[in-house]
């Protein structure tokens, strides 16, 4: 569950870091 759901501001900070969108990062 965390693994999949991480807080949407780390989802963001390493989407922004690897350069990926929102919607890759989440997969």
């Amino acid at each position: 569950r965390t693994s999949k759901y991480l807080a949407p501001t780390t989802r963001q900070a390493l989407a922004a870091r690897l350069g990926l969108t929102d919607r890759q990062v989440k997969v």
